[in-house]
């Protein structure tokens, strides 16, 4: 009898039939991700300036100069790329004595300090050079340059001091233009802490500071009174 013919209770207690060649089917189970690696991509590493040439590093310490219209102390260039991990002091010294040989950069003194000049020659050079190093690191090493010099300019044209006085700190500020005293002012504070922070924050803008001090002197105007409800 065929077993399909069979009533569906009887068909239970029917041998199961085996058939040679079937293969049992397990899905592959993915791997668990160990805890300790992160879930998203893999960021990309950010390019070094190890990767930077010899020629690189000459075109790069030019466009600074040339950023400063061609003139910077020559402690402050050495600033901006070696101690701040741009460029090593190898690098450097290579770099710096090359322009010198090739007539790119010239040393000069400008009111007792040791500068370094960049030649019409090398204006011409890096003018039609710069784009060869990448935007990356020309922007990081500017960033660098213009903070750094706008801080030395700051400490150069801004004293400041502070002394503790009856009921707390008192805190001198005095702007100066070429030794001159353009404004002294003085402010209260009730820590040294705050005293620190004053100086600290002023010195980060110091032209932007007393600006807005003179502007709102020559725009001050006397308090209007409203006497509609009078």
């Amino acid at each position: 009898m065929n077993p399909e013919q069979l009533p569906e209770e009887q068909k239970h207690d029917l041998p199961e039939e085996k058939l040679n060649g079937q293969l049992a089917f397990f899905p592959e189970m993915e791997p668990e991700r160990p805890e300790t690696e992160p879930a998203g991509p893999r960021a990309i590493p950010a390019p070094s300036t190890e990767q930077m040439s010899h020629w690189h590093i000459c075109i790069l310490l030019s466009d600074i100069l040339l950023r400063f219209d061609g003139l910077l102390p020559e402690d402050w260039l050495y600033e901006i790329a070696v101690p701040t991990g741009h460029v090593s002091y190898f690098m450097y010294m290579d770099a710096l004595g090359a322009l010198q040989e090739q007539n790119a950069v010239t040393c000069c003194t400008e009111d007792g300090v040791p500068c370094l000049r960049l030649t019409d020659e090398g204006r011409r050079s890096v003018k039609q050079s710069r784009l060869y190093v990448p935007k990356y690191f020309r922007d990081r090493v500017h960033l660098t340059a213009l903070r750094y010099v706008a801080r030395q300019r700051a400490l150069r044209d801004l004293h400041s001091s502070y002394e503790r006085d009856g009921n707390g700190w008192s805190v001198t500020l005095t702007c100066t233009d070429r030794g001159a005293e353009m404004m002294t002012l003085r402010i209260h504070a009730p820590s040294e802490d705050q005293a620190e922070q004053f100086i600290e924050r002023i010195q980060r803008n110091p032209a932007r500071f007393f600006g807005k001090l003179l502007d709102l002197a020559l725009t001050n105007e006397e308090e209007q009174y409203d006497l509609t409800d009078n």
